[in-house]
């Protein structure tokens, strides 16, 4: 009979931290429609805005508690992206010239993902924040 071995999950910083849903709001004196979040930030530092409000909607303790499923794929992709970069040195050579692949791929052709703003439906036309990633 054979056994299957398996270690305990860890839980590693990222998932032990508080994760928060937020709003932020402002005004700039630029089009911001087709502006990334730097971007914009770079612009009010310079003078060209400001916020008017930023609000902590919820805060929750663990990865598993976010409601949000893409919210928390978006969380679960990014720690396991950590966790390759951090042990890239065991993978299989292949996989590293597969992995070196798809993000030269990924750059050349990355489509860019918008939400709109739904405040109101004068607005929701007029306004899109790109998303990361």
């Amino acid at each position: 009979m054979s056994e299957t071995l398996t270690a305990p999950l860890q839980k590693n910083h990222e998932q032990n931290g508080k994760y928060s849903k937020f709003r932020i709001m402002g005004w700039v004196n630029f089009d911001a429609t087709d502006k990334t979040l730097a971007e914009i930030a770079e612009g009010i530092e310079q003078g060209g805005g400001f916020l008017t409000l930023m609000e902590v909607l919820e805060v929750d303790d663990d990865l598993a508690s976010i409601g949000d499923e893409e919210a928390r794929g978006c969380f679960e992709n990014i720690i396991a992206a950590r966790k390759v970069l951090h042990n890239v040195h065991e993978l299989p050579k292949q996989l590293i010239e597969e992995l070196r692949s798809a993000l030269k791929a990924e750059e050349k052709i990355a489509p860019k993902r918008t939400v709109s703003s739904i405040a109101s439906s004068e607005t929701t036309n007029k306004s899109k924040l790109r998303v990361w990633p």
